[in-house]
């Protein structure tokens, strides 16, 4: 199981979608509530697992981690 940052764009899609395709689960993490729902679709729940938060929101990271 692996937590991968950025996954609403660029390289944080590709890389979670490269480590899907090598058979990880991935704990999706982005900005886009949209995209990461989409990107959950596209991969299904027994692949992903989506959580909505903006990494720059230093303050919150914490009782993020906790939940």
């Amino acid at each position: 199981m692996y937590l991968v940052v950025g996954c609403t764009a660029g390289l944080g899609v590709a890389m979670a979608e490269r480590m899907i395709e090598h058979g990880s689960f991935i704990i999706a993490v982005g900005r886009r509530r949209d995209r990461l729902e989409a990107f959950l679709e596209k991969h299904g729940s027994d692949k992903v697992a989506i959580s909505q938060f903006d990494i720059t929101d230093i303050d919150g990271i914490k009782p993020w981690a906790e939940r």
